[in-house]
């Protein structure tokens, strides 16, 4: 039996008929950008996530620059972020002209907040938490820290559509939230797309008018803009993947807890760590091992029963050598050990029971024969 970690080309089987459909309306329209599908797609994800304001924009990392843009994050000011997440975070900071600064997160692969209230100082903005892997960061003490401090939140939820915190999702309990909907993602799209939510009406004007050139909806010029609009193509495929997502994520979550359930005693499973009820979409499913040997042999063993593993990410963004120059804070050790240990399992909702029970099967085998190894 053969597993890989993804399963993307099984999107489309099932939408196609539909979908095919609804290209043909949009070419024979002559429409490809700011049209009807991305209006539709639009209201789906404010009534999905019950938000005011949603804006489709080119991709993830466009949607963290525009959303620090329009709350006016300026060159030199200071965002704090996780170090342990894809690099877009730190890039978006770094292409607005904005210092990043980076902090550790605590065993649930979370912003670290007792670090964050140390990162802070006069020239610092706003806070980017990033709920990896799906599970949503501990907003509540983000939240205090950005009213004691007069910052902005702008939540990195690329990784957690429908995760939630209390009562709320990933993406409103900020200023703004912001989704990538990279084809790898719970819900991505045919190429790139990303989405950013508020529910701030101002906010909201802003970024639409500086993702489309700086003009307002009259077509005058009113600042400077960029060009980063989710065009409709994009807009439809997401129309269409939206009426599985709910039965998607459910089946991720079903397959996590068996996981869960079967491998909680020989490996490290990390878990929401708050006193508020969250809600994992497990973007990713991560366990970690003991060390690098022990991870890198479970990997190798996998593989070789034909089961496809990825690690994410291979080392913490302040040890690469092109950020040198930031001068991060060096001793990051949390991030840095974490990144040694960790291997993330196939979780994907075409994943079919056999195919799950194969992967625990030969995990547990690995453990039990691990001498020989």
């Amino acid at each position: 039996m053969k597993i890989k970690f993804y399963k993307i080309d099984q999107e489309f089987k099932r939408i196609k008929k539909k979908y095919i459909e609804k290209i043909k309306v949009i070419f024979n329209s002559g429409n490809f950008i700011l049209g009807k599908s991305n209006i539709k797609f639009e209201k789906k994800i404010s009534d999905l996530l019950k938000i005011k304001y949603v804006c489709g924009v080119g991709n993830g990392t466009d949607a963290l620059e525009l959303a620090m843009l329009a709350i006016g994050i300026k060159k030199g000011d200071e965002v704090i972020t996780a170090t342990n997440s894809w690099v877009s975070s730190l890039n978006s900071i770094i292409n607005i002209g904005a210092k990043p600064v980076l902090v550790d997160v605590k065993d649930d692969f979370n912003i670290d907040c007792d670090q964050v209230k140390k990162a802070i100082t006069k020239r610092t903005k706003a806070i980017m938490p990033v709920h990896l892997n799906g599970l949503p960061a501990h907003m509540e003490k983000i939240n205090k820290i950005a009213k004691k401090y007069k910052l902005k939140i702008i939540e990195d939820s690329a990784q957690a559509i429908l995760s939630k915190y209390g009562n709320r999702y990933a993406g409103t309990i900020g200023d703004i939230g912001c989704f990538s909907m990279h084809p790898t993602k719970n819900l991505g799209v045919a190429g790139d797309g990303g989405v950013i939510v508020t529910n701030s009406k101002t906010v909201h004007k802003k970024i639409k008018i500086i993702a489309n050139h700086g003009t307002n909806n009259k077509g005058d010029l009113v600042m400077v803009g960029r060009n980063s609009r989710l065009d409709e193509i994009q807009a439809e495929f997401i129309l269409q993947r939206l009426k599985y997502l709910r039965k998607d994520v459910t089946r991720i979550i079903e397959i996590a807890n068996l996981y869960n359930s079967s491998l909680k005693e020989i490996v490290k499973i990390p878990k929401n760590n708050s006193k508020i009820k969250s809600v994992h979409t497990y973007h990713r499913y991560v366990i970690m091992l003991k060390n690098k040997n022990e991870r890198d042999s479970l990997k190798k063993f996998l593989e070789k029963k034909k089961i496809e593993t990825k690690i994410h990410y291979t080392k913490p963004i302040h040890k690469y050598k092109c950020f040198a120059k930031y001068s991060f804070k060096k001793n990051l050790q949390n991030s840095e050990d974490q990144s040694k240990k960790i291997l993330s399992l196939p979780c994907n909702h075409f994943m079919s029971k056999k195919e799950v029970s194969f992967v625990i099967k030969n995990v547990k085998i690995y453990f039990l024969n691990k001498a020989s190894f």
